[in-house]
């Protein structure tokens, strides 16, 4: 029982994600915000692995990701 409403949950949370990523290719600067925010702890994480400051790689990580998502 717990399960399959864990797999509910997940996939609301894909959906409201996916509906977040297109309000945010349609310009919708609150969304790219909310995006940005969520995906935070990955984006700090990745940046570790780059071969520059880690303040350095969040910038680029985003700005990557702003110009691929509205590019």
């Amino acid at each position: 029982m717990q399960e399959s409403r864990s797999k509910e949950v997940e996939a609301i949370s894909n959906h409201s994600f996916s509906r977040m990523i297109e309000r945010a290719k349609c310009g919708d600067n609150d969304a790219l915000t909310m995006l940005l925010l969520k995906m935070e702890p990955e984006i700090q994480h990745l940046a570790g692995f780059l071969k520059m400051s880690k303040e350095d790689g969040i910038q680029e990580i985003k700005t990557k990701f702003i110009e691929k998502l509205r590019g």
